[in-house]
């Protein structure tokens, strides 16, 4: 077992003056705190911290973070509390050991809603010390090596699918490689043990076949660079098992198709040189097309930056190359630890590391929209776990998506109130529609408007967390006011039809166990609160004065929220129209001779139009129309719509024949006149054999 002695030795090597003190201090205290308990291996617990407190040191992290890993169950268990701990080893350290914590209480297997406020204090933790998530990350990794010694195997495969998951995608999010591959290896051999051994058995194989490759590849690279002038350190490393799985997966392949098991590194000195030996490797062997990515010029997510090249290499096979710097190949190990720096005797650890972390701030967004707390979860893998996706701004700014995300996805990437207006697009110039998929290196041109808003299809076709939780949020407030606003008109609607005056004085909302005349009108409006309940309610009354108004107007909701129109019968403007109550979705609107209304059980609501005041909505009406089956057909009647202000939305060949097309066409119009003059315009055209309203 480590001692404190070799533990404080470790960390004096990189900080002479580490507080030797605090080390030995927070040693004894973790010891004496975990006393006489085990692990399921047998060993004293205490073994545990000192190694997740060895792993810290050897990343070179500061004292805080080493005393914070001795320190981290001992919340959790033991009867330490948080008060007893900040009192001794002060509010920093407390408040890193209390973030990790919260993150162990996490069950990923348990209910999403008991998952979530755990896991949005984490992400509030790791989004003011980034300390928090490392230790935790070192923590599920001593734990992984030892998770042989678990006797039940579906407690094994719980963990195991935990880490691959959840922890593997964050380390891999902060750059600490060096702990995502080890843990996506335990984890592969716990889930698949029998798939792990085949490949490993596989690569042994590969490996005695020709054990020299590696070496003889790294000899025949420095003769290649002897002449370049370039300081040049190579060397070999097969990819991790887990990784060859994952790639004959992805790409449906076998292992013996993969040519790329091992990726050689350059390791020079500047990154002008990392160019110049692409320079040197691309001219002495051949290039494999479109193996080659820049990940200095675009860096990753989590800041790898390094130039990747697949060529045929000296041995006449395929072999990945990596070219970097010293630096960038120590970040693309450790990731935010090795931002850690020690300089002239002085600790300079960069706490406010969060800032190169982009997705961090992703998530806070996502705590800031998310209003049920089980879609913190769900929208925070989303932004965790996906591969990137490079665009840029007009102005050259550069935006990285996850890979399939949409203009939308991009907007709100941009700024949330970007985002809720956007109302086009262009890319490369060219207008496209709002859902279209980005490509690496689109130029993105959001339009927006100050009268636009989300539209609850959007969250069809976005796939980024955070505009998902934005687009939620504002159709929820959006649907708590319409539902609302339709409550007060019903409960109006229900006092006119008793001759009653209205008068929220008669309304007793602690019968409808309603904290707020507001909570009431919303239950009232979603059916919760039925209208003939209100109606039964109502306390008699003499001497009221009678509302003449007797029929709720459509002009202050939005389609689509609180109203929906019927899609059986399509009403507009003009039309003779009812509405029928539908519990959680507010009313329908059906035109009066609609044969789909259903007659038993249904609460009907007088509705109308409101024609007083100037209206700009428009209405989609289905129109069954016979045309020739010519060339020109289609090309006209789409011109005789758009000429008379119209367009269509959607159009289906019901029918098709060597002379006729029986087409649906859903038009976009203000009124049944609007739509009486397009249909007399499609009739008078020689290719329409019939027009019919459905």
């Amino acid at each position: 077992m480590l001692t404190s002695s070799e533990l404080i030795s470790l960390v004096k090597e990189y900080d002479p003056n580490a507080n030797a003190d605090l080390l030995r201090r927070a040693y004894v205290f973790a010891m004496e705190a975990h006393g006489i308990q085990k692990r399921a291996s047998g060993s004293p617990y205490f073994y545990h911290p000192a190694e997740v407190a060895r792993f810290l040191a050897e990343l070179r992290l500061d004292v805080q973070t080493v005393v914070t890993g001795l320190l981290h169950d001992v919340l959790e268990d033991t009867k330490v509390s948080f008060e007893e701990l900040e009192e001794i080893f002060g509010a920093e350290i407390a408040f890193l050991v209390d973030g990790v914590t919260k993150l162990s209480k996490i069950n990923y297997t348990s209910s999403k809603i008991h998952q979530a406020e755990n896991f949005r204090k984490f992400l509030l933790a790791i989004s003011q010390d980034i300390r928090v998530l490392i230790v935790k990350l070192v923590d599920r990794l001593n734990n992984m090596r030892t998770l042989n010694y678990v006797a039940s195997i579906e407690k094994r495969k719980r963990v195991a699918l935990e880490t691959l998951e959840i922890y593997a995608p964050l380390a891999e999010r902060i750059g600490m490689n060096v702990i995502k591959d080890e843990m996506e290896d335990l984890a592969f051999y716990n889930l698949h043990p029998n798939e792990y051994s085949a490949i490993a058995l596989r690569l042994d194989q590969i490996r005695n076949k020709d054990n020299n490759f590696v070496q003889n590849t790294v000899l025949e690279l420095k003769k290649v660079f002897k002449d370049s002038g370039i300081s040049v350190n190579i060397s070999g490393r097969e990819k991790k098992i887990y990784s060859v799985w994952k790639k004959m997966q992805t790409r449906n392949i076998s292992l013996e198709q993969i040519n790329d098991i091992v990726a050689f590194r350059v390791i020079v000195d500047t990154v002008e040189q990392c160019y110049m030996s692409l320079g040197v490797i691309h001219t002495h062997f051949q290039i494999m097309p479109g193996r080659f990515k820049d990940y200095i010029s675009i860096p990753k997510l989590n800041n790898y930056r390094s130039l990747h090249t697949t060529v045929i290499g000296p041995l006449k096979q395929a072999i990945e190359v990596q070219i970097k710097t010293e630096e960038m190949h120590r970040i693309a190990d450790e990731g935010v630890a090795a931002h850690w720096s020690y300089k002239n005797d002085e600790v300079m650890a960069h706490k406010d590391d969060t800032k190169n972390y982009g997705w961090i701030k992703s998530l806070l967004t996502i705590l800031q929209n998310s209003g049920n707390p089980e879609e913190v979860i769900d929208h925070s893998k989303l932004e965790m776990f996906e591969n990137e996706v490079f665009c840029f701004t007009p102005n050259g700014d550069l935006i990285t998506l996850p890979r399939g995300a949409t203009a939308v996805d991009f907007a709100y990437e941009i700024h949330t109130d970007i985002g809720n207006t956007c109302i086009g697009v262009k890319i490369n110039g060219k207008m496209v529609p709002l859902k279209t998929t980005l490509r690496n290196g689109d130029q993105v041109d959001i339009i927006t408007s100050p009268y636009q808003h989300p539209e609850a299809a959007w969250e069809r076709f976005v796939i980024t967390g955070k505009a998902k939780a934005c687009i939620k949020k504002f159709i929820k407030a959006q649907e708590k006011a319409e539902f609302t606003a339709l409550g007060l008109q019903l409960t109006r609607y229900v006092f006119s039809s008793t001759d009653i005056y209205f008068s929220e004085d008669l309304i007793d909302i602690k019968k409808f166990s309603c904290d707020s005349i507001g909570k009431f009108y919303y239950n009232v409006g979603k059916g919760i609160i039925g209208v003939n309940t209100i109606r039964m309610a109502i306390p008699e009354a003499e001497n009221h004065m009678i509302i003449n108004e007797n029929a709720i107007c459509l002009i202050d909701f939005t389609p689509g929220i609180a109203v929906h129109f019927a899609e059986c019968c399509h009403p507009i403007l003009g039309d003779k129209i009812i509405g029928v109550l539908v519990p959680q979705k507010g009313i329908m609107v059906h035109i009066t001779s609609c044969d789909c209304i259903e007659r038993g059980g249904n609460v009907f609501i007088k509705v109308k139009w409101n024609q007083d005041d100037e209206m700009d909505a428009t209405f989609i009406a289905r129109l069954r129309i016979v045309i020739l089956n010519e060339t020109e057909s289609f090309a006209i009647i789409t011109n005789i719509i758009s000429s008379n202000e119209a367009s269509i939305t959607n159009l289906k060949v019901e029918h098709r024949s060597t002379d006729f097309f029986d087409l649906l066409v859903d038009v976009k119009v203000r009124d049944v006149v609007h739509l009486g003059e397009v249909q007399a315009a499609l009739r008078t055209c020689s290719s329409v054999r019939s027009v019919r309203r459905l």
